[in-house]
């Protein structure tokens, strides 16, 4: 093979790499779309880590946020004022199987989008999975309405009341909450 030859072929593997390079660092930044099924406002985000059973902390358009589960409220575990609550450790352990950090969550949100304490208050969808609802049906999460945000708490009390009726969550009577 000529010089010339071995250079151009040379360029060329350069070329490649350089452009595997740029369509690798694309994929990896590239913001994730919003899948169907879901509201036009609501919003693709990317799990960092799980602080309690309603709260989550997620990357928003490159920004940290707490995201406070809408229309459930489950037993405390890391409330700096109150005791660990009958239950929560083992909500919390649910939805930590539920999402792990790196997943994709969509957030569909009500009327009034934060709380006082400036969270995003949201219904949070894995893949097929609405946590909310999910945690209510499995006992972990009570309805909670906080006016004026009612989207989810009709789903919400349903599947809570199949819980209580199944005995399952905090109504199981496995659920060991003596207290010494």
């Amino acid at each position: 093979m000529s010089t010339r030859g071995k250079l151009l072929l040379w360029a060329a593997v350069v070329l490649l790499a350089v452009l595997a390079a740029a369509a690798l660092n694309w994929l990896q930044n590239r913001e994730p779309q919003l899948p169907e099924g879901h509201s036009p406002d609501a919003e693709v985000a990317t799990l960092v880590r799980v602080v309690d059973a309603d709260t989550l902390v997620v990357e928003l358009a490159g920004v940290e946020e707490r995201v406070r589960l809408l229309n459930i409220d489950t037993p405390e575990t890391v409330h700096p004022n109150q005791e660990v609550e009958c239950g929560g450790p083992e909500a919390s352990e649910r939805v930590s199987e539920l999402v792990e950090p790196g997943d994709v969550v969509v957030l569909e949100f009500d009327e009034q989008r934060r709380d006082r304490y400036d969270r995003l208050l949201a219904g949070v969808f894995a893949d097929d999975v609405f946590i909310n609802e999910r945690l209510a049906r499995e006992g972990w999460g009570e309805p909670a309405y906080y006016a004026p945000n009612g989207r989810f708490l009709e789903q919400i009390e349903a599947a809570w009341d199949a819980a209580e009726a199944e005995e399952v969550g905090i109504f199981s009577q496995e659920l060991d909450c003596a207290t010494g």
